[in-house]
């Protein structure tokens, strides 16, 4: 979020949250596994990571440490870095990947995005059809996540990398 928000400027929260999606969404193309590992589920405007989403509100910031939500007006927030990027956490595929999609994503309109990840053949209009879900005034979230090992299904070795990492992550957090 911090190189997000350090080159895209403004970066409004919904535009954060499609960018992050399109970054996991091409490391899982590229190498098997996506760069965050953040929960996307399935919402009428895309794909959206509820950790992410509900940070704008007061006191559920969860990245406070690294980025702040300001209130823009309605329903727009803008957000901004609060420490200067580091790039330790990441390795050198990660890091030329999220730069790749920045360029190439981060000044296109927040509209762009949406009509990107809703895209025929998207992960999220399959996850959408095969759940069976139907967007409404009054239903505009689901519970349904999408699973980024069906963009590699058709890659053992992708799909080996995405498992075996998948149960060391879940495995770290239970110890």
């Amino acid at each position: 979020m911090v190189l997000i928000s350090s080159r895209c400027k403004p970066l409004y929260h919904t535009k954060l949250l499609k960018l992050l999606y399109v970054i996991d969404e091409e490391a899982t193309l590229r190498t098997g596994t996506p760069i965050t590992w953040l929960n996307y589920n399935a919402w009428q405007y895309g794909p959206v990571a509820e950790d992410i989403y509900y940070s704008k509100n007061a006191g559920h910031n969860k990245f406070s440490q690294y980025v702040i939500f300001n209130h823009a007006g309605g329903n727009k927030y803008i957000v901004k870095p609060v420490v200067e990027f580091s790039d330790a956490e990441f390795s050198d595929t990660d890091l030329r990947i999220a730069n790749e999609v920045i360029e190439k994503y981060g000044r296109k309109s927040t509209r762009d995005l949406v009509g990107i990840t809703h895209a025929e053949g998207s992960l999220w209009q399959k996850t959408v059809q095969r759940a069976n879900i139907h967007f409404s005034e009054s239903n505009r979230t689901s519970d349904v996540s999408l699973n980024f090992a069906e963009l590699i299904e058709n890659d053992g070795f992708k799909k080996t990398v995405y498992y075996t990492t998948l149960e060391n992550i879940e495995l770290q957090a239970s110890l």
